[in-house]
């Protein structure tokens, strides 16, 4: 699975909606950036990107590890 189909995989499950029910991701960050940073061929030097998406706070980690938070 890819950083971006995971991003709105855990978004969707946070709202409780249809990933196909979200705004698409590229309104809040370049999928292929995002893909690129995190993919599993770079190193791990990277800490994390942070962004709001869908009302939703996402923290992504240089592992891959997604946290979502609903917006303040």
């Amino acid at each position: 699975m890819t950083p971006v189909v995971a991003v709105v995989s855990a978004v969707a499950d946070a709202a409780g909606t249809d990933p196909l029910e979200l705004p698409a991701l590229s309104n809040a960050i370049n999928p292929e950036a995002l893909n690129d940073l995190v993919g599993a061929e770079r190193s791990s030097s990277l800490q994390s990107v942070s962004f709001e998406y869908a009302g939703y706070d996402v923290v992504v980690s240089g592992t891959g590890d997604i946290e979502v938070a609903p917006s303040e």
